[in-house]
């Protein structure tokens, strides 16, 4: 999995997908700032923009997989190969719940499902790296290594958050009643929350020192916080449209600075893969 981000094209793809993924939350926040009973027409339009440049965000993240999957089998890395196909199947699931959410005009909750069922691949994809890992450290026991060289405990809480987030992001697909959409606000700022300690406790051991680590846990900090504005405006009754549309554009703001923090710890990572 980690060729994704350890070779240029890949990379540079993943800028590409998270350039166009904030133009598309752009969309739906500028939607969410003018919603009104007056603009409802214009609200929508944007919302639907929004949600075809997600879709087409989505596809570019899916050609990073795969070309990062080509890569490792052209250089005969048949197991990183194996995991970057089980990794594509996951993002290709998500990118058709995404094309399922945008057909519908928002309104499909097989979306929700189906892009959850992708999340859960990524955790299983993740859980058996935790136990490989798990299973290459019993094995090298006897050489007392020090706590820094440790990892599979790592892999097992970034699985675990994956595994949150899949589960919330399943419950959006019934989030028009308060409580499904304050489970799943709850649910993927936990999971989104482990990925994040389990980035700072791989740094605090000296197992990531790249440059772009602090913009990574930025951005999933900001998710995080997305994530839980979104189930405090879920679990909120609001009188007026206005009021609603102002409640989710600050929670697309969120989002949309956390998308922003995450490509541009992918770009750094383009310039020092550049170099």
């Amino acid at each position: 999995m980690e060729r994704i981000i350890k070779s240029l094209a890949p990379t540079a793809l993943l800028v590409a997908g998270a350039v166009v993924f904030a133009l598309g939350t752009g969309f739906v926040l500028a939607s969410d700032a003018t919603l009104a009973s007056s603009s409802l027409g214009a609200s929508s339009d944007l919302a639907q923009a929004g949600r075809w440049l997600e879709f087409v965000a989505w596809l570019v993240l899916l050609g990073a997989v795969c070309t990062a999957g080509w890569e490792a089998v052209v250089h005969s890395e048949w197991v990183a190969g194996g995991e970057l196909a089980v990794a594509a199947l996951g993002t290709l699931l998500l990118t058709i719940g995404v094309a399922a959410f945008a057909a519908s005009s928002g309104s499909s909750p097989a979306g929700a499902v189906t892009g959850a069922v992708g999340i859960g691949v990524w955790a299983l994809l993740v859980l058996s790296r935790a136990a490989r890992v798990s299973l290459a450290e019993q094995g090298t026991a006897h050489s007392a290594a020090p706590e820094s060289g440790r990892g599979a405990d790592l892999w097992l809480a970034a699985a675990i958050g994956l595994f949150a987030l899949a589960i919330g992001y399943g419950f959006t697909s019934a989030a028009g009643s308060a409580g499904p959409g304050i489970a799943a606000g709850l649910l993927e700022a936990v999971g989104v929350a482990a990925l994040a300690w389990a980035v700072t406790i791989a740094r605090s051991r000296k197992m990531l020192n790249s440059r772009p680590v602090p913009a990574v846990l930025a951005g999933l900090a900001l998710l995080a916080i997305s994530f839980l504005a979104y189930a405090i405006v879920a679990g909120l009754a609001f009188g007026a449209l206005t009021a609603l549309g102002t409640g989710f554009a600050v929670v697309n703001a969120v989002e949309l600075a956390a998308v922003a923090a995450l490509g541009l710890a992918a770009w750094t990572r383009v310039r020092e893969l550049y170099r």
